[in-house]
């Protein structure tokens, strides 16, 4: 009976080191996978400075040329940042000359190019900022010469805008909207110059 106490609390003890997530405050990566001194499958909670670094989670300042988070990533993320890519979700500041979200982002995210596959809720500045027309709707203000989303709602400012419905304002040189929810207006052009509303 003892040795069956014995193998049951070891068993317990065990169980909760390998559910442990490890974490670390600070991270220097050449090239990942390695050299890191973290190793890529673990998180980063504080500082995560790097040429090109990959880690699970992050939450804090990430600073470098290439960033990989394969899950989610909480901070200020983009400072001298070439690309970032965030697997999960991304809530705060992303900046940098590509950003690629494959989850939701909330915040701020600028760049010259932002490519999102799901929800983004806040700001979004870029030459392109191309939201998956499948999945990813635009809650907020997207600026820039060229945006995309699926459903937006807020407002969209550059040369061209296009969403398949709107809830909002587009101001630009082509502001396109595919799918209208008010039918008595119908038959509207599907184009506006200068300034189109939906509602």
């Amino acid at each position: 009976m003892k040795s069956l106490k014995a193998v049951l609390f070891l068993s317990a003890i065990g169980s909760l080191f390998v559910s442990a997530r490890a974490e670390s405050f600070f991270q220097a990566s050449l090239w990942a996978p390695e050299p890191q001194l973290v190793d890529s499958t673990e998180d980063v909670s504080g500082i995560r400075l790097q040429i090109y670094g990959e880690n699970r989670n992050v939450k804090g300042l990430d600073i470098g040329f290439a960033h990989s988070t394969t899950g989610d990533f909480t901070g200020l993320g983009g400072i001298f940042t070439l690309y970032n890519y965030v697997g999960g979700t991304t809530t705060g500041v992303q900046w940098g000359v590509v950003n690629n979200a494959q989850g939701e982002v909330s915040g701020w995210q600028s760049g010259w190019v932002n490519l999102n596959q799901s929800k983004v809720t806040g700001l979004q500045t870029g030459l392109l900022n191309f939201n998956a027309l499948a999945t990813a709707n635009m809650s907020g203000l997207g600026i820039g010469l060229v945006n995309v989303s699926k459903h937006v709602y807020g407002i969209q400012f550059g040369f061209i805008n296009y969403a398949e419905s709107l809830k909002g304002v587009q101001i630009g040189l082509w502001n396109q909207v595919n799918t209208r929810d008010w039918d008595q207006f119908d038959p509207l052009p599907k184009v506006f110059p200068i300034i189109n509303i939906g509602f």
